[in-house]
């Protein structure tokens, strides 16, 4: 499958987990090669106009003005890949992206990104698997709970994902998790966006067709805040814990299909009453989703599915929350001789607690439509429009971003 390594999806978040195994699956190279040992270059070039880099709208706001900038990408990436010969993989790898501003050069900012994964399945029955994924970014993107979404922000996060079980048989294995996440800014005045997460859960899963699982898990957890300032303590921070039930079905990655077919339900439950300015914390439960689906249609044709669902928190400082449901869906079409096209369409909307009389409601739209052009084997030429728009009640988060990128991308 051939796509973008990165692409930035503001706002929508739709495919904001990126990990290891979706890394690896991308990277399609590996002519260095010791024995079970596949190392995989890479260097990526782009250069994009984009007409609103900080997301503004046109108000008379100086924060909400329209810049527009050409913006060099330079993104070099590594994957080394350990096989372990039918039993599964060691993986790594790093990518970064160097963002150069050719007007505005005051943000120029930089992004790495390390990746690790073990996944391993015993002849025994024995399942083990550890998935890390380590971000520092200084982008304008904003976290998913769009917090300073269009302003650069320095901040670090780290994904770990663990599984533990046992397969009893060729139709039926069983599996504990533990997965922590920590989310950390730089500055002071970004306190609120501190966080760490840690959960525990146990699932089931049976096999219904030959590359097919149907499964069904439980999970709890918590999050914590735990940079206090400006009036915010541990009686009033938005600290809370969280259980989920999860059902669906999930694919072997060998299969035309892959991916999971996930939803579910969540019930949270905050540990104070009031936040600092004294509005009541709001316990909530509601359905969930993490739906990720590709599908190899054909020998050249590819298409994929999305669909999220979530509760998310503005922070540690207030009652507000949001929920984000969207979907998106994509094409990837090979044409002729060597040119690809690919596609993506997606929405979200996110559907705000507070205001209380006039609670914030935004619709997103994404739309991205691109030619890659292979001309070696290890070498590809691209080129992409992207359309990505805001619409709120609230006038001053509105926006419209137009954005065409050309590029070379090299993986050896």
């Amino acid at each position: 499958m051939r796509k973008e390594l990165l692409g930035v999806f503001l706002s929508l978040l739709l495919l904001a987990c990126f990990s290891a195994v979706a890394f690896a699956e991308e990277m399609t190279g590996g002519k260095i090669n010791f024995g079970k040992l596949t190392i995989v270059p890479g260097l990526t070039l782009q250069e994009v106009y984009d007409d609103n880099i900080f997301l503004g709208n046109g108000t008379n706001d100086p924060g909400e003005t329209e810049e527009s900038d050409w913006i060099t990408h330079v993104m070099p990436n590594l994957l080394v890949n350990y096989d372990l010969t039918d039993r599964g993989r060691i993986t790594a790898g790093y990518l970064g992206d160097y963002a150069y501003y050719k007007d505005f050069d005051d943000v120029d900012w930089k992004n790495h990104t390390a990746l690790f994964n073990f996944d391993y399945e015993a002849p025994g029955g024995m399942i083990a698997g550890v998935e890390n994924t380590y971000i520092d970014a200084e982008d304008p993107f904003g976290s998913e709970n769009q917090y300073k979404l269009g302003r650069q922000t320095e901040r670090w996060n780290d994904t770990l994902r663990t599984k533990l079980g046992f397969r009893f048989s060729d139709r039926f294995r069983a599996l504990t998790y533990f997965n922590y996440y920590k989310q950390d800014y730089d500055l002071l005045e970004d306190f609120s966006q501190d966080w760490e997460d840690q959960e525990f859960g146990a699932g089931f899963e049976m096999r219904v067709l030959p590359r097919t699982w149907a499964f069904v898990r439980y999970f709890f957890g918590e999050r914590d805040f735990y940079t206090h300032e400006f009036g915010v303590n541990d009686s009033n921070d938005a600290d809370f814990d969280w259980q989920r039930v999860n059902v669906g079905l999930a694919w072997d990655p060998e299969g035309k299909l892959r991916g999971e077919l996930n939803f579910g339900y969540a019930w949270k439950d905050y540990e104070n009453t009031f936040d600092p300015t004294g509005a009541r914390y709001d316990e909530k439960d509601t359905w969930i989703a993490s739906t990720r689906i590709t599908y190899a249609a054909t020998a050249t044709t590819n298409l994929s599915l999305t669909i999220l669902r979530a509760v998310r928190d503005t922070g540690a400082d207030t009652a507000e929350y949001f929920e984000d449901t969207g979907a998106s869906i994509g094409l990837i079409q090979e044409l002729y001789y060597k040119l690809t096209l690919i596609a993506n369409a997606g929405y979200s909307k996110n559907e705000y607690n507070l205001p209380v009389n006039n609670p914030r409601d935004q619709d997103n739209y994404l739309a991205s439509v691109g030619f890659e052009y292979r001309l070696l084997d290890w070498l590809a030429a691209m080129t992409t429009y992207t359309y990505n728009r805001k619409d709120s009640n609230y006038a001053e988060d509105d926006y419209v971003v137009n954005k065409f990128l050309v590029g070379l991308r090299a993986l050896y």
